[in-house]
């Protein structure tokens, strides 16, 4: 398999931004990648995957797209959303059952139009995958073309959104003259952080990337990073891999004290939003570990408005 075309729907680039006020307060220069203004369903970094993953769907003929999540989930409100601008049929898998109305995004799913939702009726996230695939078996036995993503978009197709965002990033580092000592994103499904460590693998002198798991264990998180990271590269034909330094820090279980501090901060001093569950994960970590860091650190807004009105998410 080849790299799909990227389809066009992100408003990109983003904007990267010195943040005065956080910098001071951390005793660090920091800059923040506005990644939550992407402009596609809400979902914030997942607008780059899904343009790779329509991409893909178009290549292949299908006509009808199907993923799954959480009811929250970011990833699944971006695809739907994608899928109907783009006149195709969506069927999401949700795991538990149909929360009380205005709890989650499955209100702003109901308004696409497009598409059917089915819950697990498990509240075990990986109750998805095997409706995912008894979903694709149907329409197969239907007759349909389906596109099939797991939860999160994060895979190698997914994680171009962010090998061609490494790109978009230098270009506006070296036009601020900045050149960044180290990245710093929340890690929940891998696909963003494993996108990242591919596309400075592509380019000698890269910064530090650090990832605050929020989903998974460490160990996990490693593992997917670095096997869809070389399989992104895989898709690029990419021969020669320069050394990355990277690591993932464990935020399974934050101090909700220490979430809700890091969201104040930033909102009291840059007038941006995190969201409870991955932004504000990223920030506490950053702010617990600000004594050991050095340089200019790049934090990457992922996003996730819809958590914000509607408690934490799951890919």
């Amino acid at each position: 398999m080849k790299a799909p075309a990227r389809s066009a729907l992100a408003n990109l680039p983003t904007p990267l931004t010195f943040a005065p006020r956080l910098s001071e307060e951390l005793g660090l220069t920091v800059w923040l990648k506005r990644d939550d203004l992407t402009g596609v369903g809400l979902g914030g970094n997942k607008a780059r995957a899904i343009e790779y993953h329509m991409g893909a769907c178009r290549a292949t003929g299908a006509d009808v797209f199907v993923t799954g999540g959480g009811p929250r989930s970011n990833w699944v409100l971006t695809a739907a959303a994608a899928a109907a601008t783009g006149g195709l049929d969506c069927e999401v898998v949700l795991f538990g059952d149909r929360p009380p109305a205005g709890t989650s995004g499955v209100d702003l799913l109901d308004r696409l139009g497009n598409l059917r939702i089915r819950f697990t009726g498990s509240p075990v996230r990986a109750s998805v995958d095997p409706l995912l695939q008894q979903v694709e078996r149907r329409f197969l036995d239907e007759g349909r073309r389906p596109y099939v993503v797991g939860r999160g978009g994060a895979g190698p197709v997914g994680a171009l959104g962010y090998v061609t965002a490494v790109e978009e990033i230098e270009d506006q580092a070296r036009r601020a003259g900045i050149r960044p000592d180290a990245i710093w994103l929340a890690a929940g499904s891998c696909g963003t952080m494993a996108g990242l460590v591919a596309g400075y693998r592509r380019r000698a002198g890269g910064p530090l990337v650090v990832g605050a798991a929020v989903h998974r264990p460490v160990e996990e998180c490693r593992r997917r990073i670095e096997e869809i990271s070389e399989a992104s590269l895989d898709l690029l034909d990419v021969a020669h891999r320069y050394p990355v330094r990277w690591r993932v820090h464990d935020q399974l279980d934050p101090d909700p004290g220490g979430l809700d501090a890091a969201a104040a901060m930033m909102a009291r001093t840059e007038g941006v939003f995190l969201d409870p569950e991955y932004g504000s994960s990223a920030l506490a970590d950053l702010i617990g570990r600000a004594g050991e860091v050095e340089g200019t650190v790049l934090f990457l807004v992922t996003g996730g408005t819809l958590n914000l009105f509607c408690g934490s998410s799951a890919a």
